[in-house]
């Protein structure tokens, strides 16, 4: 392999490693008064991390929702997936997220997001708010 390509190929590998291993920022904005909750996602354990304004820390993983099926004890359950991530969109990952708390609540995200590991979403929690997600 001539050294030329030896430096892409390296360069490449590098690129999709940082951005694999990276952690993202997450941020759901509350749909009832703009209240903001950070957190990051990692793509590489697949897992994402929150921090209430109360102080509490929910950590859980997320899956591809092709292979989850969202049953009665979702919050989803039942909802159009497709209208709620804004109608079409096809060539991302389409995914859900299910986050336990510290103190017991719950968050389950649903969202899509591209190759990059950057996406949007919808959030529910167990005490019955709702967010727009971004990361």
């Amino acid at each position: 392999m001539p050294q030329a390509s030896r430096r892409q190929a390296l360069w490449l590998t590098l690129v999709v490693a940082g951005l694999v291993g990276c952690a993202h920022e997450v941020r759901l904005v509350s749909l009832s008064d703009g209240t903001l909750i950070k957190g990051t996602t990692k793509l590489w354990d697949q897992s994402v991390i929150l921090t209430l304004p109360s102080g509490e820390i929910l950590e859980g993983e997320f899956f591809s929702l092709s292979n989850k099926k969202l049953g009665p004890d979702s919050q989803f359950y039942g909802a159009n997936l497709g209208a709620m991530l804004g109608g079409r969109v096809s060539g991302r990952f389409h995914g859900y997220a299910y986050l336990t708390g510290t103190q017991g609540a719950v968050v389950e995200i649903i969202f899509a997001s591209d190759w990059t590991g950057r996406g949007f979403g919808f959030a529910r929690t167990s005490l019955g708010e709702e967010y727009r997600v971004s990361f």
